[in-house]
């Protein structure tokens, strides 16, 4: 089943310019694979896929991912992960403004993350 950060709003005095992934497979044993979707809205109505790829992770190992969001009102990350055992994948992710600092009212932990049926296209 694929996850959802939501619609995260980018606006006010703390806006993010980059959106952090950090992805960690637990599992000691097997691989997960992760496809991701970032979209942004550049205004109120305009949806924009602009990074969408799949992501082997090896066991018990982690990948630390930036990416550009500059300019934009709002952003969304959707995630499918697969594999044996797709549960010991966790995956957070953070706002972070110029400097790299994370924008705390714009962090989705693992457990925030909402179910979908599906990825959007």
């Amino acid at each position: 089943m694929a996850s959802t950060t939501g619609i995260i709003t980018n606006t006010g005095t703390s806006s993010a310019s980059n959106i952090v992934i950090n992805i960690s497979n637990d599992n000691l044993s097997f691989s997960s694979n992760v496809v991701y979707h970032i979209y942004v809205w550049n205004s109120l109505v305009s949806k924009a896929l602009i990074y969408s790829s799949s992501l082997n992770i090896n066991a018990n190992t982690s990948q630390i991912l930036n990416f550009n969001i500059l300019g934009n009102t709002s952003y969304e990350v959707q995630f499918l992960v697969t594999g044996t055992v797709p549960t010991d994948t966790v995956i957070n992710v953070f706002g972070t403004d110029s400097s790299g600092n994370v924008i705390p009212h714009q962090k989705v932990l693992q457990e925030e993350l909402t179910q979908i049926a599906q990825l959007n296209p």
